[in-house]
């Protein structure tokens, strides 16, 4: 459970990265390093994860928050990602700890789940994002991504 947690969140994190590359500099923000520190149930559907993220930043102080996401396999949602909102410091290579809830959607069966534990089924989930990013200068921007292969976001991490 703990390695597909910290599989999932590589993956969530890659996908914020690849949500800022938008610029030249931000295209340099790299995801260094993923631990879960913790794991706690919320209810009978839900867990809060608790994360050490080491983020390189060389470029400007970013602002992340309203970060969402959903894991879906064959078109079906099977789980939703939440994160406490945190700001990457300016120039700096820092290790952020994070918090995120990870709720499982309410259709999602029991024999879905456990399938996750095959590498080869994570490799075919597909990961939705939403963060509304802002920089220092209060410019602020929500930005969406559909549809991200796991598997390439595992990949880019080597996880």
């Amino acid at each position: 459970m703990k390695n597909l947690v910290r599989k999932l969140s590589v993956a969530v994190l890659c996908a914020l990265v690849v949500c800022l590359s938008g610029c030249n500099k931000v295209k340099q923000i790299s995801v260094t390093s993923v631990d879960v520190e913790s794991i706690a149930p919320v209810g009978f559907r839900g867990v809060n994860v608790y994360l050490a993220v080491g983020i390189d930043n060389p470029a400007f102080q970013i602002g992340l928050s309203e970060i969402e996401g959903s894991l879906k396999h064959s078109g079906k949602i099977l789980g939703r990602l939440a994160m406490d909102p945190f700001v990457l410091q300016a120039k700096s290579a820092e290790i952020y700890h994070l918090k995120a809830l990870v709720t499982i959607d309410k259709e999602a069966s029991l024999s879905e789940l456990l399938a996750l534990m095959d590498e080869k089924v994570l490799n075919e989930c597909l990961l939705d994002i939403s963060v509304r990013v802002q920089l220092k200068s209060g410019v602020a921007k929500k930005i969406r991504l559909n549809d991200i292969p796991l598997k390439k976001l595992l990949e880019s991490t080597g996880k």
